[in-house]
């Protein structure tokens, strides 16, 4: 649907909604950012960075699972420069992909979370080892047969876009990213901090409250199904003290360790909502913004539906833009672009909430962007 946004209100709701917030969290800290076009609307930020070190507008932060939609950007980016389209069997750029019945699966499959590797089968894997994993990932088979249906690649899809960029640029993903956009751009984003940056980040807070009882949880709490092999490997439990160790805010992990600042996320996705940087071509746009799953997800026990590598909104994730798209991160962090009013929008959290998919601190200022009504 159509819906007339007016930017001055916007920020005001906003403003509103991110102090509440933050009164509601009185623990941790967090940034929030909306651009349009090529300004910034609004850019906040409160609380802890770390205990007695406000968090300020450029004190980054791990975004966990918004980490993919950058890495799915930076992989199309590849595809695009090498004029390559989605419908290219994976195997004919990686040619060890085709074992063990995978020679047919296409770009536009895995890149939407229906090539079936959702889970590794090999156990005990470093989730730094890049060449480990995706030696296993192209050696075994998929966890399911090929049926259309998709399952999120929680771990995975970062090693796997990885391993695209590489075969087809020489460059890690990382790499890229610092070349084709962040150095360009001058964007606080980094997939894997420098070493003067690594006291600058925020630390991340493990959720201080259960789970909800219900079907992700109790697929959760089975150590043999596909949701908690999909979230648990390659490299076991990520906690957050794990997570904020030199050693893990160094290194570079396209599914789930870019660490950056709203502003970053906000501005980077305002361009991808119009491209007024001239980055991408209108087919890759398209591609961004079509959805090629839709459904049941297997590993989220959930609808969710997904673009060339962006979770899309056809179940209302980002409010009531039917064009919006981007990726939302455990515990709490979301960014996505909005094509129809052209912006892009950010919110990253220190205190996570229980669960892969936003919450309701994400829910309420969504509908606070908006001015809609706030959903259960």
């Amino acid at each position: 649907m159509s819906l007339r946004f007016d930017p001055v209100a916007a920020a005001e709701r906003l403003t509103e909604a991110f102090h509440e917030v933050l009164a509601e969290t009185p623990y941790g800290g967090a940034s929030l950012s909306l651009w349009q076009g090529g300004r910034a609307l609004l850019s906040m930020a409160g609380g802890e960075a770390s205990p007695e070190r406000p968090w300020q507008s450029d004190t980054p932060c791990l975004i966990w699972s918004a980490s993919k939609g950058i890495a799915a950007a930076v992989t199309l980016h590849a595809l695009q420069e090498k004029g390559i389209p989605l419908e290219t069997p994976v195997a004919e750029l990686w040619p060890e992909f085709a074992a063990s019945g995978k020679e047919r699966i296409t770009l536009a499959e895995l890149l939407s979370h229906r090539a079936g590797l959702s889970a590794i089968d090999q156990r005990g894997l470093a989730i730094t080892d890049h060449q480990s994993v995706a030696m296993a990932l192209a050696a075994q088979p998929p966890n399911w047969q090929a049926d259309g249906s998709h399952g999120y690649g929680a771990r995975t899809f970062g090693f796997l876009l990885d391993e695209i960029v590489r075969r087809l640029t020489g460059e890690t993903l990382g790499e890229r990213w610092e070349r084709c956009f962040r150095t360009p751009l001058s964007l606080a984003l980094w997939f894997g901090l420098p070493p003067g940056l690594i006291d600058t980040a925020a630390a991340v807070i493990a959720p201080k409250v259960p789970p909800a009882p219900g079907p992700f949880s109790k697929a959760f709490g089975d150590p043999s199904s596909l949701t908690r092999r999909a979230l648990s490997e390659p490299g076991g439990t990520l906690t957050p003290s794990v997570m904020n160790t030199p050693a893990m805010r160094s290194a570079s992990l396209p599914s789930l360790g870019a660490i950056a600042t709203a502003d970053a996320l906000a501005s980077l996705y305002a361009m991808l909502a119009s491209d007024c940087g001239g980055f991408f071509h209108s087919v890759t746009l398209t591609a961004m913004r079509t959805s090629l799953a839709k459904g049941p997800d297997r590993v989220l026990i959930d609808k969710t539906s997904f673009s060339a590598g962006f979770m899309t909104n056809d179940f209302g994730v980002y409010g009531p833009s039917p064009s919006a798209f981007g990726h939302p991160g455990a515990g709490g962090s979301i960014a996505f672009a909005d094509p129809e009013h052209g912006l892009g929008f950010a919110f990253i959290p220190s205190a996570m909430h229980p669960g892969a998919l936003p919450g309701p601190r994400t829910r309420k200022l969504v509908s606070a962007l908006y001015g809609t009504a706030e959903e259960e």
